[in-house]
């Protein structure tokens, strides 16, 4: 990996997490989706996260990563839903 490549990615990052806050601040979606979907805007974060990750990091490796992170994520998801079609 190049520290160029690298630097593009802390960048991308930066302004990814920029933009979505703002995004959720400031958007009726956004605000609404933090407010009722807060799961959704972590699995979206989380995602374009690993998509950035994928740039300085090797394809097995970011697999991997990505399988466990995947995993841990059912569980919530499914407390979440769970509580979303029983009206809490």
């Amino acid at each position: 990996m190049s520290q160029r490549r690298f630097a593009l990615a802390i960048m991308l990052a930066g302004a990814w997490g920029a933009v979505w806050a703002a995004a959720l601040q400031y958007t009726t979606f956004g605000q609404w989706l933090a407010k009722h979907r807060t799961w959704a805007t972590v699995v979206i974060g989380v995602g374009v996260d690993g998509a950035i990750c994928a740039l300085v990091t090797p394809v097995t490796v970011w697999a991997k990563l990505a399988a466990i992170v995947a995993a841990s994520s059912v569980g919530i998801i499914a407390r979440s839903w769970a509580n979303e079609f029983h009206g809490k």
